[in-house]
């Protein structure tokens, strides 16, 4: 069979910020080129057209796909740009009579209520085992309600097949299809220039219970692949498409000290001559892990700061010690390693008083050499949206219109005494507050040039002028 995998672009929704998101955000839709992959190996024909890093519309994903004639559609939706993937459905519905199946983390956590008419078939879960049965099935005609994780209708009817099983040998899992999407599209800027880049995953889970962050796709159960497989896959990699800086997307790059630690030693054993970066907890370094990814080629370490507060990092869940973040930081910069700290307003507990002193440590923290800074989202799925609802911790949900569930210029949580225009005007005074400091400049300039530094003085003057009309706080 033909199928056509689709990632509908999605930076549009940030305006002005749209650039700021490409370069930033753009990466690889490994769950596609995952599926892809073991699409392939079934012997399938699939394409996969990447609209964000194409910079495709949607009318023209239709003609691209309208033109292969697949006989599957797949698409994958995050939850504040699902509404992209009901347009472009609908879309292709109008012409062609093509099966579409959706999947993705909103399909999963919200299953009947985001099963949309546009869409014949939903995936709930991890895909790789289910999605090759589906796949067997439809092309010999059979009835595919005995395939767990998925959602179909039958004689008008939405049916759900019930739990799928999570894969825990996540080593049978194909290296993703790369090159099926255009690898020359996916750039980053770092401290030793713009990079072409690809993601790439060694685990699947996260144990910890921040309220801000659902385990309802991968689960508590951390499983990683071997650090062979890994180092496989990063050689294929710089063998194919000759790519050399590497995202890690687990969501705890350091959880297990002696599996980083034998990973950087391969990387090193094979000569591979690549840098990466990834994130972690800031409790999760010491000084023998930083210096033996430095040797690897680590060149940029993430952190979730999000606040200094104690009781809202008490009410947020946020198990890491203050003081883990100085020491962190520290050290990175001991290795030339640049460090990342995020930090999220709005968070349960959060005022003008908790908000300012995240922004103060932030101003006099000259280890910190790159901050971003966003509104908490109540995700579908997270404790965060359940308070939400129930008003606790003096949150009020104000919509559940998920294409308002972005984390830049828009709020959808009443927090405390805090208006959603209160975030955005305090997002922007945060903005200012990180960049108007004078040593965060050089590592603006090199990350991207001379335009990310006009870029970042437009995003400022814009910061400024959305404080200056837009109330007195």
């Amino acid at each position: 069979m033909k199928i056509m995998l689709l990632f509908p672009s999605w930076t549009s929704e940030y305006g002005i910020a749209k650039h700021f998101g490409r370069k930033t955000a753009t990466w690889p839709p490994l769950n596609l080129a995952i599926l892809a992959a073991i699409a392939e190996q079934e012997g399938h024909e699939v394409r996969i057209i990447d609209g964000q890093a194409e910079d495709m519309s949607l009318a023209k994903m239709v003609e691209q796909t309208s033109a292969f004639k697949p006989d599957i559609i797949g698409i994958t939706g995050a939850t504040p740009f699902y509404h992209m993937a009901i347009d472009l459905a609908s879309e292709l519905k109008k012409i062609l009579q093509t099966p579409i199946v959706i999947g993705g983390a909103h399909i999963t956590i919200l299953k009947r209520q985001a099963f949309e008419p546009c869409f014949d078939y939903g995936f709930i879960g991890e895909a790789d085992t289910t999605f090759p049965m589906f796949l067997r099935y439809i092309e010999t005609g059979r009835d595919i309600s005995g395939i767990k994780g998925i959602l179909f209708r039958q004689n008008g009817k939405v049916q759900y097949t019930g739990s799928v099983v999570r894969v825990q040998d996540i080593n049978s899992i194909p290296f993703p299809a790369r090159h099926l999407l255009k690898m020359d599209k996916y750039k980053i800027g770092t401290l030793r220039g713009t990079k072409n880049f690809t993601s790439i995953m060694f685990s699947r889970g996260c144990p910890f219970n921040c309220i801000f962050c659902s385990t309802k796709v991968f689960g508590k159960q951390v499983r990683r692949r071997s650090a062979r497989s890994v180092v496989e896959e990063i050689t294929s990699v710089v063998s194919n498409f000759s790519i050399r800086h590497f995202i890690f997307a687990d969501d705890n790059l350091t959880l297990d000290k002696n599996y980083i630690l034998e990973l950087c030693e391969l990387i090193r054993e094979a000569r591979l001559s690549i840098t990466f970066e990834g994130g972690t907890r800031a409790n999760l370094v010491d000084e023998e892990i930083v210096a033996a990814m430095a040797k690897a080629g680590m060149i940029r370490l993430s952190f979730g700061l999000e606040s200094v507060d104690l009781e809202v990092r008490r009410i947020m869940r946020k198990e890491v010690p203050l003081e883990s973040y100085g020491i962190a930081n520290k050290l990175l910069n001991k290795y030339n390693i640049e460090c990342l700290n995020t930090i999220m307003i709005g968070m349960p507990g959060d005022t003008h008083k908790t908000i300012n002193k995240t922004l103060s440590y932030l101003k006099h923290s000259h280890d910190i050499k790159q901050a971003n800074s966003s509104i908490a989202v109540p995700y579908p799925g997270t404790e965060l949206y359940e308070m939400a609802k129930k008003g606790e911790h003096g949150l009020k949900l104000i919509t559940e219109d998920y294409s308002k569930y972005i984390r830049y210029g828009s709020a959808v949580m009443q927090v405390g005494d805090l208006t959603p225009n209160d975030l955005i005007k305090i997002q922007n005074k945060t903005f200012l507050s990180i960049y108007s400091a004078y040593w965060r400049w050089i590592p603006i300039l090199k990350r991207g040039g001379l335009i990310n530094i006009v870029l970042t003085l437009g995003q400022l003057i814009k910061s400024m002028m959305h404080i200056m009309f837009n109330g007195k706080k």
